[in-house]
């Protein structure tokens, strides 16, 4: 108790003697207000900048219960403003992507394209943002170290029991010339196929309304745009896959279409550095050259068209997955010829 009662006298007489300098120097207790000024400017200041924020995160509130209150609209797309120079100019690019394109490959669904302030980071961030507002699609854009900047998708999952999708990173062109048309173009055909990832699947769809998505995909890729390399290889397939769909459909203009685009497709493909997407293309190539055959009998053809399927299962059979897959079916096929050998083992109580 008594040191703490020495402490407390020496500071109260280190502040007294303080204020008896400042007290006899003009020049301390000058220096003394101006001190005592910068420090409440630089309070304020805080206190500003606090106060700022709140705003903002009040804000965004407010328009994330709105978001999710509006259930009248279709699809909510959110687009995020973006932080530093090079972010915001690639999330206006996406957001005029969107606003231009995105309804080219949404078959008419409805749709709602909302701006976000503020920015994001990270996957966690999107994450809670989907989950704040429950949007179905959330675009916003990236400068990780050593890149220029980057576009980002993440969509929510097409079934509420499935896990939470990952988002995709686009890579942008450093130059800005190269944000043309066909690059917004693709951007949202990225988007469209995140939301509804069946665009890969032209099965799925019927011709009528599969025919303007793969002429407009072969447009695009028709202009070469500079967009993410990924991006490039899946429009590539998807249209070929879509080509020899409407071909067998019925649509005799596009059997012809569907051979040139299948082997416009196998030709770009490196079999080392993509084996999956060359066996698919091969696939592709063979069905379209024999669905060729058949409508205008052509043996030549028709052996061109088993060679690459020949080809394709060939390196089919070399991968392990397949082989798991066959011992899968040879243990399945013993399993139920043994089944059929139930009355031989009651008849004779189990023995042979």
């Amino acid at each position: 108790m008594d040191f703490l009662t020495s402490i407390l006298k020496s500071l109260s007489d280190a502040w007294t003697g303080l204020e008896q300098s400042l007290a006899g120097s003009p020049l301390l207790a000058g220096i003394g207000v101006l001190l005592a000024a910068a420090v409440g400017v630089i309070a304020l200041v805080v206190l500003l900048v606090w106060t700022i924020r709140a705003i903002f995160a009040m804000r965004r509130s407010g328009m994330a219960a709105k978001i999710r209150r509006d259930d009248e609209v279709g699809a909510r797309v959110i687009v995020v403003r973006g932080g530093g120079r090079r972010r915001k100019a690639i999330s206006a690019f996406l957001r005029r992507s969107a606003d231009s394109y995105l309804k080219d490959y949404m078959f008419g669904g409805p749709f709602r394209i909302i701006a976000w302030p503020g920015n994001i980071d990270g996957d966690e961030q999107a994450h809670l943002l989907m989950k704040r507002t429950e949007a179905d699609l959330i675009l916003w854009a990236e400068e990780p170290k050593g890149a220029k900047g980057v576009a980002r998708i993440l969509a929510r999952p097409s079934n509420t029991f499935d896990p939470p999708r990952q988002p995709i990173t686009l890579a942008m062109p450093k130059e800005k010339p190269s944000w043309n048309e066909a690059l917004a173009r693709a951007t949202a055909y990225a988007a469209a196929k995140q939301y509804r990832p069946a665009l890969g699947r032209p099965q799925d769809f019927r011709p009528e309304r599969l025919q303007p998505v793969v002429e407009s995909v072969l447009s695009i890729l028709h202009q070469r745009p500079r967009a993410d390399q990924a991006l490039l290889a899946e429009m590539v397939d998807d249209s070929s896959a879509g080509a020899l769909q409407l071909a067998f459909s019925g649509n005799d203009a596009w059997i012809d279409r569907s051979v040139e685009i299948a082997r416009a497709t196998l030709s770009e493909i490196n079999r080392s550095a993509a084996p999956d997407r060359w066996i698919a293309a091969n696939i592709t190539l063979g069905r379209a050259l024999r669905l060729k055959a058949e409508k205008r009998f052509d043996p030549v053809m028709l052996r061109e068209g088993i060679a690459h399927l020949t080809e394709a299962l060939e390196a089919l059979r070399s991968e392990p997955r397949l082989k798991l897959a066959e011992s899968a079916a040879q243990a399945i096929g013993e399993a139920q010829k043994l089944l059929g050998t139930r009355r031989k083992f009651s008849i004779s109580g189990g023995g042979i």
